[in-house]
């Protein structure tokens, strides 16, 4: 009798088992559909976590590119995956040139070049953006011994970023001056900028050649090409030549010694230590200040003649930083 009973009420549960998990599954399917639908695509960066919005740009019926345009940056390409890694570079390099320029560098836009009438065709892409800089960048994707392509930013750095950021400092028009700053000036606000190198890796190199060192009234009148201007990432040790090699953690392995730099690289990066030795002691505004008034040509002398806590004249300046890069031994006890 009780099984009889007992075996209806079984069955029942067993059905509405069936039905809850049929409804589960078509809820799944169905959520599945609607995410593969609406959810952004997971090529749109390559970089986990960061999922910009990324627009494609027909421009004729054969020719399309991707755009990047976020927080005063527009990166495009017709390469998809070369977008974020650039976008990134820019948009950090925006937060330096505020801390020195106390003002954001104009809208840019960096065209990312594979073929060469790519150029043309993103012309209207330029143009679209409103920006006033523009930089085109050829590329090409390296690849290791296998053929695999190795990560485009870190190649890309060198050239674009310190491209973007001598640009960036070349049209500050803040003091509305009738000539570009003087070479040193650019040359020490370009590595400002772009932190590279850094203080330490730079410094270790002046404090190397300190009798090939160039006194500063003469290096406030030498000719330094943006060639000479050092471009990296700071994972790069060795300024000018091979990265030195770190362990997983990235702490240096055998770094070697700094290799002497010839006279127009060495003055480049004397210069970035100036400048970044003036800001260390001065503070806020002394970078703007040089660059707006050397624009108005005044000289270095007139900068510094009320400043607090640096010399008010060229020579004691000189004299104060190259103390500077051999800090006094500890006293013998």
């Amino acid at each position: 009798m009780s099984r009889l009973v007992l075996e209806p009420a079984l069955q029942r549960r067993a059905r509405g088992r069936h039905r809850i998990a049929a409804v589960m599954s078509a809820t799944v399917v169905l959520a599945l559909g609607w995410a593969c639908a609406s959810g952004p695509d997971p090529e749109s960066s390559g970089i986990p976590g960061f999922d910009p919005s990324v627009t494609m740009v027909t421009s004729t019926p054969t020719e399309r590119f991707f755009v990047i345009d976020s927080n005063e940056v527009v990166v495009a390409s017709r390469d998809r995956t070369l977008l974020g890694g650039m976008f990134l570079l820019l948009d950090d390099a925006q937060l330096p040139y505020r801390r020195y320029f106390q003002t954001l560098p104009p809208r840019t836009m960096v065209g990312l070049i594979i073929q060469p009438t790519d150029s043309m065709a993103m012309d209207s892409v330029a143009r679209a953006s409103r920006a006033p800089v523009v930089v085109y960048e050829r590329v090409v994707i390296p690849r290791d011994n296998a053929g695999n392509p190795l990560p485009i930013a870190r190649f890309l750095v060198a050239s674009v970023r310190s491209r973007v950021a001598r640009i960036w400092i070349l049209g500050t028009d803040t003091a509305a001056g009738p000539t570009p700053p003087p070479d040193w000036v650019v040359a020490g606000a370009t590595q400002l900028v772009t932190g590279f190198p850094t203080t330490g890796a730079r410094n270790a190199q002046l404090a190397s050649q300190l009798a090939d060192l160039i006194p500063l009234d003469s290096l406030m009148r030498m000719s330094i090409p943006e060639s000479a201007v050092p471009a990296g990432v700071t994972s790069d040790l060795v300024i000018g030549g091979t990265p030195g090699r770190v362990d997983s953690r990235g702490r240096p392995i055998n770094a070697g010694s700094p290799r002497k730099l010839p006279l127009q690289s060495l003055a480049a990066i004397q210069a970035g230590a100036i400048m970044d030795f003036m800001w260390a002691r001065e503070g806020r505004g002394i970078v703007k200040q040089l660059v707006d008034r050397s624009r108005r040509g005044e000289p270095l002398s007139a900068v510094i003649a009320n400043a607090v806590s640096l010399p008010h004249t060229v020579g004691g300046l000189d004299s104060v930083w190259r103390a500077s890069l051999t800090p006094p031994k500890p006293a013998k006890k």
